[in-house]
């Protein structure tokens, strides 16, 4: 039988079932549910789904940010911009950026929101997006993106601070590099954001995407799509340090 329970010593409700319901997918007791007329019960296990996932997301972010500050300051920071390109330039980013030459620019923006509501972005932390028409673009906005902008500020839904200070003291770049952005202080894990938009810049003239990051972590962030490629600001270029293409060029 399934039981969502009060678990005090974690403080929410956690699924506390029969054995040999236990190991059952929430997603399909949801199903269940609504199969069986219960509907508050569909309600109830449907929201907690949100914090079911939440734990083990969380977790790896923080230590991936962990993970690079201990390279950085071991090693140096441009081991860690070697290490990123080797790690985002195989299989990961070459896999999206191929897939994404076959996606029109709406199709990539709904996968994009599909992908950032999974990455628990917004105050709730539930998925929240802001996707707006901007003209010549669009925009998925983030307040704050589930990853670097939840450890930026800290982690109103469990109450722990910024990852910049203690406990955690998560590093951020000393100096302005191509792949900072041309800014010092971004913070090791939203580099990843910036490789982004530099290697299918170098293997198609052209991001895919732009990121707004802000240097503020009470401001949003939000991903750019441009709806032509040439309307793409030559400033998103130059700040990593590149040359926009002319036109024709490039594979977009």
């Amino acid at each position: 039988m399934l039981k969502l329970s009060d678990m005090a010593k974690v403080g929410r409700n956690v699924r506390q079932d029969d054995w040999q319901e236990l190991g059952k997918a929430t997603q399909g007791a949801v199903v269940d549910a609504i199969d069986n007329g219960q509907g508050d019960e569909a309600k109830a296990l449907a929201l907690y789904t949100i914090p079911e996932g939440k734990a083990l997301h969380d977790l790896f972010c923080d230590w991936l940010w962990d993970l690079f500050t201990n390279i950085a300051e071991r090693h140096g920071e441009e081991e860690l911009y070697q290490t990123l390109r080797q790690t985002q330039g195989g299989w990961m980013m070459k896999r999206t950026w191929r897939g994404f030459l076959n996606l029109s620019v709406e199709e990539r923006v709904y996968l994009s929101a599909e992908i950032m509501r999974a990455h628990r972005c917004g105050p709730d932390q539930d998925g929240g997006l802001a996707v707006t028409d901007e003209g010549d673009h669009y925009s998925i906005g983030m307040d704050p993106c589930g990853s670097g902008g939840r450890m930026r500020r800290g982690d109103v839904v469990d109450g722990t601070p910024s990852r910049q200070g203690p406990p955690y003291n998560f590093g951020a770049t000393r100096e302005a590099y191509d792949w900072s952005w041309g800014q010092a202080g971004v913070p090791y894990y939203c580099l990843h954001c910036a490789m982004n938009e530099i290697l299918p810049m170098e293997w198609g003239g052209h991001p895919l995407w732009v990121t707004g990051y802000d240097a503020d972590p009470q401001k949003p962030c939000s991903w750019k799509f441009y709806k032509r490629a040439e309307d793409i600001p030559e400033e998103y270029y130059r700040r990593v340090g590149r040359q926009k293409p002319g036109p024709g060029e490039g594979k977009y």
